[in-house]
């Protein structure tokens, strides 16, 4: 099985490239793409950038040039739940664009023309980080920048051309994708291509920041806790699939 790996930045990819054994470098459309293994998997490794645009073009060059089997998206994002600390994880059972708009049109929110509302992670591949999360857990594997227990939930991840800092941009965001988790800046992109192109994928973030105001301060402080978090758990993903 070949797995394509997608960052969007430095500190999202670090973690997973020392671990990796690169074999060979290749540069498409300004990017590179670090191919190689991981114990007795094959993996492709790109730092895409950020937002949706990179995100989908390296997911296209993954599944079309690469040939990948499978496209895990792996990062930060930022919390829009009550219910979720720093460094907390969700898996993403379906993804959206909180920034797409076509309401005027009879469409939901966040739907785009020929496709639904959500597009859908791979509900095996959100079984098994499940209990490989779970497995980690117990031993004490995750990062938290407190003293309370770490929380991993399967969920709803929203994606915007924004970096979310303000409670009443997540609270305006709950009123049309009620049980959303975390936002961030890719994976709905990456869940686009995918569904697009019959290839399983899943979305994995750890809390860098929440929507309190004082999220720019949170995300600089803890980005490195939240991205190694989502890296700790994909190699561990990866070892099992």
């Amino acid at each position: 099985m070949r797995i394509g790996i997608i960052g969007p930045m430095e500190e999202e990819v670090s973690l997973l490239q020392a671990a990796f054994t690169i074999k060979e470098e290749q540069v498409i459309g300004g990017r590179t793409y670090l191919v190689g293994s991981y114990h007795d998997h094959e993996v492709v490794l790109v730092k895409s950038g950020i937002g949706k645009v990179c995100a989908a073009t390296a997911a296209c060059v993954l599944v079309n040039t690469f040939k990948v089997d499978a496209v895990v998206n792996s990062g930060c994002a930022g919390s829009i739940s009550d219910q979720l600390k720093i460094g907390d994880i969700v898996l993403s059972t379906k993804l959206a664009y909180q920034d797409f708009d076509l309401t005027i049109f009879g469409y939901q929110r966040g739907q785009v023309p020929s496709y639904e509302q959500y597009f859908e992670a791979d509900h095996a591949l959100v079984a098994k980080a499940e209990a490989v999360a779970a497995k980690l857990k117990s031993e004490g594997k995750f990062k938290t920048p407190g003293t309370s227990a770490l929380q991993i939930v399967t969920g709803t991840v929203l994606t915007g051309d924004q970096f979310i800092s303000q409670k009443a941009q997540s609270l305006a965001m709950k009123e049309f994708f009620h049980e959303a988790q975390m936002v961030e800046m890719e994976g709905a992109a990456v869940a686009q291509v995918c569904t697009d192109f019959k290839v399983p994928c899943l979305v994995i973030r750890s809390a860098s920041d929440t929507a309190s105001g004082e999220s720019p301060e949170d995300f600089n402080e803890f980005v490195q806790l939240a991205a190694d978090n989502s890296a700790t758990l994909l190699l561990a993903l990866i070892d099992a699939l």
